[in-house]
């Protein structure tokens, strides 16, 4: 998986805001209703991997597959695009 420089940004956003509340949050990237989100949490669920970017430590479920984490331009919206 692929990580777009404004996908960077979205994920950075989020993990400097959470880790103010707790140092040890990561963010999990997943699909929910075919659309890819994210959450917080303390660990990875089973069969997540473990993903190290921009010092940022990721955990993404397996079905959210392989290609280019990216924004749209609307609010942010995370989505993978086809490489």
């Amino acid at each position: 998986m692929e990580i777009s420089e404004t996908a960077t940004e979205v994920l950075e956003r989020a993990y400097d805001a959470a880790a103010r509340f707790n140092p040890a949050v990561k963010i999990r990237v997943f699909r929910r209703k075919g659309e890819i989100q994210t959450g917080f949490t303390d660990a990875p669920e089973e069969g997540d991997e473990v993903v190290l970017h921009e010092g940022m430590i990721l955990f993404v479920a397996a079905d959210v597959g392989e290609g280019l984490l990216d924004t749209t331009l609307e609010h942010d919206h995370l989505v993978m695009k086809q490489v």
